[in-house]
Parts: C-alpha cells; structure tokens; sequence
C-alpha cells in the first residue's frame, strides 16, 4: 500500500506510469467506468476548494465508484485525536484524500490509515497539482519533456516545491524566478532547498524577464495563500505582498515576443499575479490544464489501488 504524502518518495518510472495512465484513461475513459466500482473515497478538507473536491468527486464516479465529502469544520476532527477519527475513517472507505493546512496533520492521517492517503494539498506540498501540470506539459509538448523549460513566476510555495520535486525527477527544466525575501517560511522545505542548490536542471533567479526569455511554459500562482487572502487580519501583511510582487505580475509586458503557453493553476485573482487580459491570451492553457486535474486524479488513483491490490 503506497501514500501520496509529496513526490519524494516516488520515482520517475512510478510518476510516468500515473502519467500514462491518466494519459490513456483520458483518451479511452469508457474502458475504466467500472475499474473501481463499489470503491469509496473519503475527501477530508479543511481547506475550501473547487478544482480538488470536483475532480476527485467527478473522477470517483466516472471510474464507477464513490466519494463521500467530509467537512472538517462539522465533523468530529475537531474534537477528537487525528488518529482516532482516521482509524475509524479508514474502516468505511478504501482511500482517503486530505486537504489540510498543514503538513503534520497529514502525517497524523497516514500514520492511522489502513488505506492509501493521498495530499490533496497543505502549506508544504501540491502534488495532485504537479502531476496535473507535468500532464499538460505532455499534450502541449508531443511528450518531449526533457527539451521543455517551465518558469515558476511567483512566491516559493508549495506549488513551486512539488513542481521542483517533479521536474527533478523528470529531468525537465525548472526555473523560479522568487524575490528572495517573500518565500513562505512555513512552505520551506530542506529537500526541495538542496534540489534547488545542486541540481543542474533546476534554477532560481530574482529576475522574472530574463527567466522567461527562452520559456516554453510560464507558470504563475497566488501571492497569498487563500486563507488569508480575504483575512482582515493579514490586511497590512497582503497589502504590503501585494505591493511587493507587482514586478512578478504575468501580463503582456513581461511576455512580449515570448513564444510559450501560460499556465495558472487557479485560482485566479485578476489583476494580483496574473493580469485579466493575460487569462484570456491565445498563449493561455489555463482553463485546459484545470481540466486536467480530473484526467491526472483518475490515472492516479488507478495507480495507488493497484499498489494496495484492489484492481485486478
């Protein structure tokens, strides 16, 4: 039985075979409606979402199974142990997908689990979303992923560690191009900071146009996190942010006779990381790497219930 806690622990030939399978699920969804009928998923969130509850949800039932929603907030999570309430969660269903704030809760998760439990997104890590942009990098790039160089243009997060976790393990070229002071301390990782120290295929830079010059794939997220993004209490902390990454904005200065495709893994605040014409330029896949979410959940959950034997 295998977890989805990051992709540390993945290898590049186990990260290939949930992308070709999300790949030929996608082409031929009518072969898999009943690959996982009578499974359930539990979807445990703490965090609001529309891509990662939708997806799921969607992916579970066109594989003929279940997904059953749990809201963190109204049940008994938040009165009781983590592991108690996951022991018990972990008899009823055959897979757990978390969506948390942070990472230690989801370790808690795993530890009590008698099922798969897969990161369905916390501050330190996003891998459904990493595996849902290398999938989109496949179609708009005839799957010739070692020739493409993808730019990150944002905040270091935990978008950025599991899009370097991946192109490191994929051989595909990364560069972030972050201010120095504004990585989110709480989304700083000691293995992603060594990939970003040693690895040849990985970069870093403070210089949003000169990253993007040779881009094939330029890639942006919010600013601030979305539980504080309407937060009064973080309103000088955002203003200031705000005021800080203007010169990380992807619109149509910084890409001028830039030749790539733009990517947004939503979602989108207008006018704050993205500008609202740029979500709508003929270089812009945001909307069908969104899409993509689906595709990527369902190659992966093919994946981990075949590791725990519940497909034949």
């Amino acid at each position: 039985m295998r977890h989805l806690p990051s992709l540390k622990d993945f290898s590049a030939d186990e990260i290939k075979q949930i992308l070709n399978k999300a790949v030929e699920i996608k082409a031929n969804p009518a072969d898999y409606y009943n690959v996982l009928h009578r499974k359930s998923l539990a979807m445990l969130f703490q965090k609001t979402s529309t891509r990662t509850r939708v997806s799921f949800e969607a992916a579970m039932t066109e594989l003929g199974g279940h997904a059953i929603f749990v809201d963190w907030a109204t049940s008994n999570f938040v009165l009781s142990g983590i592991e108690h309430e996951t022991e018990y969660l972990s008899r009823n269903v055959s897979c757990i997908m978390a969506r948390l704030m942070h990472h230690e809760d989801l370790q808690k998760i795993i530890s009590a689990s008698r099922v798969p439990v897969i990161n369905g997104c916390d501050e330190m890590f996003h891998p459904c979303q990493a595996l849902t942009d290398v999938l989109t990098i496949m179609e708009y790039s005839d799957n010739n992923l070692e020739a493409q160089h993808l730019v990150y243009v944002g905040v270091q997060n935990n978008v950025s560690n599991s899009l370097a976790l991946i192109c490191d393990k994929l051989n595909i070229e990364l560069t972030l191009a972050t201010p120095e002071d504004t990585a989110n301390r709480e989304s700083l990782d000691t293995d992603v900071q060594h990939i970003l120290k040693t690895s040849s295929r990985i970069n870093q830079t403070t210089d949003p146009k000169a990253a993007v010059q040779n881009a094939n794939f330029v890639y942006t997220d919010t600013w601030i996190d979305m539980q504080y993004f309407n937060n009064p209490d973080h309103e000088a902390e955002n203003k200031a942010r705000l005021n800080m990454m203007m010169p990380y904005q992807i619109n149509t200065k910084l890409l001028a006779g830039i030749n790539c495709k733009v990517m947004h893994d939503m979602p989108i605040h207008d006018g704050f990381e993205i500008s609202a014409s740029m979500t709508k330029d003929p270089r812009a896949i945001i909307y069908p790497q969104s899409e993509n979410r689906l595709h990527a959940q369902k190659g992966l959950l093919w994946w981990l219930y075949q590791e725990a034997g519940e497909i034949a």
